[in-house]
């Protein structure tokens, strides 16, 4: 049976009567009677018991018409469903973040994102950047949120926003200083560098004319932080990684072009983008601009 013919035999049933149905379905009375004869010699009973003015469902004809009506129900979520997925509200999103914004701006992203697309699944990932981009290589993720500097050969890269690098520590390190600070002042501070930055600073200090005084490294921005929490240095971090500090903590932006932070999406050049990851990578550069996140 074809689903036009369970529309049809619902419209009778509803409406009582071949005529009126036909009126509903805009369509003429006698191929609406053929189609419903079809219907019954297919199933091998009766739906309706027949009189000169109406039309009575049989019993059959009740279980027939509740199965009918779930089926054209289900038939109507689905393609709402795929017109939802087409437009991105539906479906799983597979996300990986570096851990400087695992715990600063994804959280917030996630649950605004969650608020317009509900009925979109994440899948969340933690990696350092080259782990996740290729995990975008392998298609193991839909979007990578990562930080420059690094290859994007076969990448396509949608750039969200960028941020200063911050020294962050105990303030008793930054006696006499407010705000945007030269990078010159580290020259006699121990520092503690996220390992990722760690070339990029240490090149930038070279070209200074000064070599840093690096107390430790770490794998892990949160980790840097944390040290700095503990009074042992002065950590760099980018600005969105160092905004929620520990009371008797300062943190000053560095006042250098050279060191800010691109932070990107990257998907895989060449492939199609679903809805919901065209969607989230909007979100992302609408949200940065409605909050001005990182002038404040």
């Amino acid at each position: 049976m074809a689903l036009r013919q369970l529309t049809y035999f619902v419209a009778i049933a509803q409406s009582g009567t071949i005529t009126a149905a036909a009126q509903k379905l805009h369509m003429s009375q006698p191929p609406l009677s053929l189609q419903l004869q079809k219907l019954e010699e297919e199933l091998g009973c009766p739906l309706f018991e027949r009189d000169t003015r109406h039309l009575h469902i049989t019993q059959a004809g009740e279980l027939f018409y509740e199965r009918a009506q779930g089926i054209l129900q289900q038939c109507a979520d689905l393609k709402r469903e795929m017109a939802d997925l087409q437009a991105g509200g539906r479906g799983l999103l597979r996300i990986g973040s570096v851990s400087s914004l695992s715990t600063s701006l994804l959280p917030h992203w996630v649950a605004r994102f969650h608020t317009r697309y509900p009925h979109v699944r994440l899948e969340l990932t933690e990696r350092d950047s080259y782990q996740l981009l290729e995990l975008i290589r392998s298609q193991r993720i839909d979007l990578a949120l990562v930080r420059r500097p690094f290859s994007g050969q076969g990448l396509e890269i949608h750039p969200i926003c960028s941020e200063p690098m911050c020294a962050v520590g105990q303030a008793h390190f930054f006696e006499g200083l407010c705000g945007p600070i030269d990078p010159t002042v580290l020259s006699d501070l121990p520092l503690i560098l996220y390992r990722r930055w760690e070339p990029v600073l240490l090149r930038y200090f070279a070209e200074l004319g000064f070599e840093p005084a690096v107390f430790c490294c770490s794998e892990d921005s949160r980790t840097a932080l944390r040290l700095a929490q503990e009074g042992l240095g002065v950590a760099c971090a980018p600005l969105s990684a160092a905004r929620d500090l520990w009371p008797g903590a300062q943190m000053n932006p560095l006042q250098a072009k050279e060191l800010y932070s691109e932070i990107c999406a990257v998907t895989l050049q060449g492939h199609y983008i679903g809805a919901a990851v065209q969607n989230f990578i909007a979100f992302t550069q609408e949200d940065r601009q409605k909050r001005n996140l990182y002038e404040s």
